[in-house]
């Protein structure tokens, strides 16, 4: 299966990169390295042994996805990219709300035109808020408090 991993050279994506690449399928990660370094490539290689195709690219550049698309016969998407710090979204909520919900629509009206119906979507235990109780259960009431936590609703 060949998995577009959004966000792929950050901590998460990195990981998954590995682990993807071990079971013996092939990754296209897209990231615009702003949380990341290229050099997370190399030990992605080196930790895999084997190569995978990276795009330099920012989710909310609809032309570069849909070459990305085209290039690359996509059949699933793990979707990491996104900024990631409450207090910084708290401070910059506009640009949350535009890289994290825009971005996603982007990739999502992307994927349809592409044909691509297999998503897993990276969320945050942030969109539940100030639970009443641990451990969070998935059924728990959605009660996003910050940016951040609204943007992975």
């Amino acid at each position: 299966m060949k998995i577009l991993v959004t966000g792929g050279m950050g901590y998460i994506g990195s990981h998954t990169c590995v682990e993807l690449l071990a079971e013996g399928h092939d990754v296209v990660v897209l990231d615009n390295l702003s949380n990341s370094q290229a050099s997370v490539q190399d030990r992605v290689r080196r930790i895999s042994g084997r190569d995978h195709v990276f795009v330099r690219g920012d989710l909310r550049d609809r032309g570069a996805l849909r070459a990305l698309f085209q290039a690359h016969a996509i059949d699933a998407v793990i979707h990491f990219a996104g900024l990631k710090a409450v207090g910084e979204s708290v401070a910059k909520p506009l640009e949350y709300y535009d890289n994290n919900v825009a971005g996603s629509l982007v990739l999502f009206e992307t994927m349809a035109e592409a044909g691509v119906k297999r998503l897993v979507f990276s969320s945050s235990a942030t969109v539940y808020g100030d639970p009443a109780s641990v451990p969070i259960r998935e059924d728990f009431p959605l009660s996003a408090t910050n940016p951040y936590g609204r943007s992975k609703l």
